[in-house]
């Protein structure tokens, strides 16, 4: 496996990202193939630019939620990518980022879960994902997200809605088996066990792709339902090899479970990672899906990261910027973000740790940001294989193919997002220093979510 590059603090992290393969991805490939269908759908029926809102994901019978984690927006991010992958006419509109248009235009009234709601998506005109145009929206593309109740696959069942307010299943569902990924997304935690643990830090050989995500996905089944295993109940924050604590104005703050008190409008947010060892990690910590190593919103196996050798710790006061300066975090009450019943914004509420096994190597890996496709479709998806971002950094593309090129041919987005606890204004200095990191596997040996708001449903 490639080394990873890091920037950071006194251990700290930055990583080139290696390349990706849509192949490996489930569900990447499963929107894909279904994406000209659905195109072919739309036309039919008369539609000439539409948009896709986030979804809604439930686990079992459970209730479906539009704050379940990261999974909301992102399945509605890579579906937008697929549907402009599959895309073979500029004058067919896809509408940059609809969920992001209707929270920053405090779109109060839309709501696609109610009739009255789903007409109030039509009172105005959106960007496209192309060009500087704006157009009327003809429909809207949602879906919702069944976890099985063993968490083992996940099913998607497309939806659209026009101005009359109707909504229609697709036809076809999609359905994959899940990742470590999608569940950390979902809100799921898991730490391997133990005795895997020490295998790794032995030097052990690690097993398959496949049994490590067997591991990982039966460790977020006890995890999420402690009362199956009341001999052995499982604590994901004792379990995780890197120790961590919220602290708030210095303190720490109280966990219950996988939850921790909303921190008040004053209160200074900081977190403590502690590696007391053996062994050597690197941690992804994310505020609201952003990493605090220079705000990356994508998968965090491409992410900078926190490297601790063993015995190392770092307090992590704000989000890295550079080399040097910090920028606090900033929090903000959520009355004040006014949340509705259908929330359309990035997700707020969770801080979230992700730790990989490893060590510090002084082997440079190159230094190329670029994916090179394989001449397969399935390889050209890398932005739907991370979060969905629809368009690396720098100017908006004028054209669907220019659009079409920049998504198959870069795996890094830049799109920024506001969340109940976000970057503050004065930055402040914080050195840091650059080694290079290799992981043992590119399967976490920890993905722990704290949940610190849930929006008050009406």
């Amino acid at each position: 496996m490639s080394p990873i590059r890091i920037i950071a603090a006194a251990f700290v992290l930055a990583l080139i990202v290696p390349a990706a393969r849509a192949d490996g991805d489930p569900l990447a490939a499963g929107l894909q193939d279904k994406a000209p269908a659905v195109l072919a759908h739309l036309k039919k029926k008369g539609f000439a630019n539409v948009g896709v809102l986030k979804f809604v994901v439930r686990h079992g019978d459970g209730p479906a939620r539009d704050d379940a984690g990261d999974l909301n927006l992102s399945l509605a991010n890579k579906t937008e990518v697929a549907l402009i992958l599959a895309n073979t006419d500029e004058r067919f509109g896809i509408i940059d980022k609809a969920s992001e248009f209707v929270d920053r235009e405090k779109m109060t009234s839309a709501n696609h879960l109610t009739a009255a709601g789903r007409k109030a998506f039509f009172a105005r005109k959106y960007d496209l994902a192309w060009s500087r145009d704006k157009v009327e929206p003809s429909g809207f593309v949602t879906g919702l997200v069944t976890l099985s109740d063993d968490l083992k696959r996940m099913t998607i069942r497309l939806q659209v809605f026009d101005k009359t307010g109707d909504v229609e299943d697709l036809p076809g569902e999609i359905t994959a088996a899940t990742d470590v990924e999608t569940l950390a997304q979902a809100g799921f935690s898991y730490t391997l066990a133990p005795t895997r643990q020490k295998a790794l830090i032995a030097g052990e050989p690690p097993p398959s792709a496949a049994v490590r995500r067997t591991e990982a996905v039966e460790g977020a089944v006890r995890a999420a339902a402690p009362e199956t295993n009341p001999e052995t109940p499982v604590d994901v924050l004792a379990d995780c090899p890197v120790k961590w604590k919220v602290l708030y104005n210095g303190k720490p703050a109280k966990v219950r479970g996988t939850t921790v008190p909303e921190p008040g409008d004053d209160d200074r947010l900081e977190f403590e990672l502690t590696n007391p060892g053996p062994g050597t990690y690197a941690v992804v910590l994310l505020v609201n899906g952003e990493n605090t190593l220079y705000q990356e919103r994508v998968a965090p196996a491409v992410c900078r990261k926190w490297v601790l050798p063993a015995g190392a710790a770092v307090t992590v006061r704000g989000f890295q910027m550079g080399p040097n300066m910090v920028v606090p975090f900033k929090v903000v009450r959520p009355e004040d973000a006014g949340p509705d019943a259908v929330s359309y914004g990035p997700h707020a509420g969770t801080f979230r740790l992700v730790a990989y096994h490893g060590m510090t190597t002084s082997t440079p890996p190159a230094d190329d940001r670029e994916i090179v496709g394989d001449g397969k479709a399935g390889a050209l998806m890398a932005i739907a294989r991370t979060r969905g971002t629809t368009r690396p950094a720098g100017v908006k593309p004028q054209s669907l193919k220019a659009l079409q090129a920049d998504l198959r041919g870069r795996a890094k987005g830049a799109d920024g997002a506001r969340g109940y606890v976000v970057k503050g204004g004065t930055a402040e200095r914080f050195d840091t220093e650059s080694v290079y990191f290799t992981p043992t596997t590119d399967t976490p040996v920890a993905d722990v979510s704290l949940r610190y708001f849930g929006p008050k449903k009406n």
